[in-house]
């Protein structure tokens, strides 16, 4: 780790170095990895804390036959990954999960932006369009609320790679690191930003392990939306191959002609990002974000919690699970409020995550009994108060002898 040579650097001789990974859930990720049955294809995990503590992670396939660390080192394309920033801008602009969207092709220059297997739903809530990865929406949602708020949004959480404002922005097509990419999730579970990975324990920490103001950070209403969303992504959306028997969040990820595939999301206290691919940037025919990588991502959450994964459903094809054979007058008709239906028919309330309120500031210590009275007795003889004073501090007048 970069953080461990800068500490060993200047130093001579063996030196020890304590650093935040998890020995079992060290050995779990490798052996999760070495079960996937990956065949040549390469994958990177980072698991971490809501604090940004990395807990475990896997570089590749085999370190002895390539010591390069995809988790750390690579810049690839997060695809639909990268949603989550636009919808975080979305929100803090006054939409909401509710808010009505039109998934249908759309042009912007000569670049039209396509839908997986060309398929479009219609008249759909962001809560949907969100489950199931409109392109269409996104980029919609990126040019109503600008591209400039999209990158700082991603900039908030914690992204540092270049980000070009291109319309393509919204689809992930800039490369990024799966380490900054999984902390920015962890910004999204713990509702404050930014989330600083790290492989070193810092010194004296609190318990809490914050670095940033929280009164600050938990206002930002945004947040909550933004996990409502990736809560429908895992329940009913391209994400469903991750779902576990606890609340589950998390986003799918599939670039052009299947070149990465990403699943990132948390569960519990644990946010954990995984990428699968070539390192030669070929394509890996039929390999989706809610695919290969999302039952990575389920298999080492399943031991790492401690649960059982959710029950499983009868296996949908992705082009199927994007298909809507629904006419389009159906769409507008099911959204037309009625004398019995809503117009929205929202999920389940979504659960939050927990995290420990931030140490209350010790109290003041009062001043003691004798400095209180003194203030007292000051603030009696000041001008305009009340001036009289105790009968043992009264001079007695001389008496007069008799004559």
């Amino acid at each position: 780790m970069p953080q461990a040579s800068d500490l060993a650097e200047g130093s001579y001789g063996e030196r020890q170095v304590v650093t935040t990974l998890d020995g079992d859930l060290q050995r779990l990720a490798a052996r999760t990895v070495r079960r996937a049955g990956l065949g040549r294809a390469q994958v990177a995990l980072v698991a971490m804390r809501l604090d940004g503590r990395v807990v475990a992670m896997v570089g590749g396939r085999d370190y002895a036959q390539s010591p390069f660390n995809r988790a750390t080192q690579a810049r690839r394309q997060p695809g639909s990954a990268f949603k989550p920033f636009v919808y975080l801008a979305a929100f803090r602009a006054g939409l909401t999960p509710n808010t009505p969207v039109d998934d249908r092709p759309i042009r912007l220059g000569s670049w039209t932006p396509r839908n997986y297997s060309d398929s479009y739903r219609g008249r759909i809530s962001l809560r949907e369009a969100v489950a199931h990865s409109s392109n269409s929406v996104a980029v919609q949602v990126q040019e109503r609320v600008g591209r400039d708020a999209v990158i700082r949004a991603a900039r908030d959480l914690g992204i540092t790679s270049e980000l070009r404002p291109d319309p393509s922005l919204a689809l992930g097509v800039n490369g990024v690191s799966l380490i900054e990419l999984t902390a920015a999730y962890a910004a999204i579970a713990a509702g404050r930003y930014p989330i600083r990975p790290r492989g070193l324990p810092i010194p004296d920490e609190s318990w809490l392990g914050w670095s940033t103001p929280a009164d600050r950070l938990s206002r930002d209403r945004a947040f909550p939306m933004l996990r409502d969303v990736l809560y429908a992504v895992v329940n009913r959306g391209t994400g469903r191959a991750a779902a576990l028997a606890v609340p589950t969040f998390g986003k799918t990820g599939t670039t052009s002609d299947y070149r990465d595939a990403v699943f990132v999301g948390f569960a519990g206290d644990l946010v954990v990002g995984v990428w699968v691919g070539n390192d030669d940037n070929r394509p890996l025919p039929g390999t989706s974000g809610g695919g290969l990588p999302a039952r990575i991502w389920r298999s080492f959450m399943t031991e790492a919690l401690g649960i059982r994964p959710a029950p499983r459903v009868a296996p949908v094809p992705l082009s199927q699970t994007d298909r809507d054979e629904t006419p389009a007058n159906a769409v507008d008709e099911a959204l037309a409020p009625g004398p019995s239906q809503p117009q929205d028919v929202p999920l389940p309330p979504v659960p939050e995550v927990v995290i420990p309120p931030p140490p209350q500031p010790r109290p003041e210590p009062q001043p003691k009994a004798r400095f209180r009275r003194a203030a007292l007795r000051s603030a009696r003889g000041a001008p305009g108060g009340d001036r009289t004073i105790s009968s043992r501090h009264k001079r007695r007048a001389p008496r007069r002898r008799a004559a």
